[in-house]
């Protein structure tokens, strides 16, 4: 169990929520919620990772937020019945799945669970915050590194199954830019991409070119469950 949420329950809240959750695998690629969506399932990822998008008429998406193991996919059901966002799998792996009902008698009953929740929403909401700061000052070089250096935080593994069709859509830039800015940091040292796929080698150069929205974010998260 990665899930920091479920590990900063104390064991007697822990077991009453674990019979209720679902082991589930998430494929890259899925859409969980589409927005304006009524959200049934509530996901707590392990391995995998959730990018939440936010669009315009014209049908432009942008990411607003990623989620991993250190949260809640489809948290916004605790204070209402539909999400505002479009909910995609960008990193594939495991999760666990409870419903929204079942989630919100536990978020009523659990003491901690309680708290740990609206700690994570106000984590949640300086992450948002920061991502919209970050897309609209901050080079595409900064935001690859800020990207890479969270999807590296919420994985097991330092190989990362990102193309640059992904990371553009992410990152709200054009395939070409995301392609100079990889073959830089590749020259650097710092990573190798090769057919879809990202092994970070220096987690350093990548943390020293990255902007300070990434600490911020951190930081906020750090403290959920403390």
């Amino acid at each position: 169990m990665n899930n920091r949420v479920l590990k900063a329950l104390p064991t007697k809240e822990y077991r009453s929520i674990a019979s209720q959750l679902e082991p589930v695998d998430l494929a890259q690629g899925a859409i969980l919620y589409e927005t304006g969506q009524t959200i049934a399932d509530i996901y707590f990822p392990d391995d995998a990772t959730v990018s939440y998008f936010s669009s315009t008429a014209e049908d432009e998406t942008l990411e607003v937020c990623v989620i991993g193991n250190e949260g809640v996919v489809g948290i916004a059901a605790i204070l209402g019945d539909s999400t505002a966002f479009q909910a995609v799998v960008q990193l594939p792996g495991r999760a666990y799945k409870i419903r929204r009902d079942s989630l919100r008698k536990e978020f009523k009953r659990c003491d901690t669970l309680h708290r740990v929740l609206l700690q994570y929403t106000n984590a949640l909401l300086v992450q948002i915050g920061q991502t919209a700061v970050c897309n609209k000052f901050h080079s595409v070089e900064e935001r690859f590194c800020r990207c890479l250096l969270m999807a590296h935080d919420q994985s097991s593994s330092d190989r990362l199954p990102l193309t640059q069709d992904v990371l553009a859509r992410v990152l709200g830039s054009r395939r070409a830019s995301v392609s100079v800015v990889a073959s830089e940091f590749q020259k650097r040292g710092a990573i190798r991409y090769s057919r879809g796929l990202i092994d970070i080698l220096d987690r350093n150069k990548l943390e020293s070119a990255a902007c300070e929205c990434y600490e911020t974010i951190s930081a906020a998260h750090s403290k959920v469950g403390t």
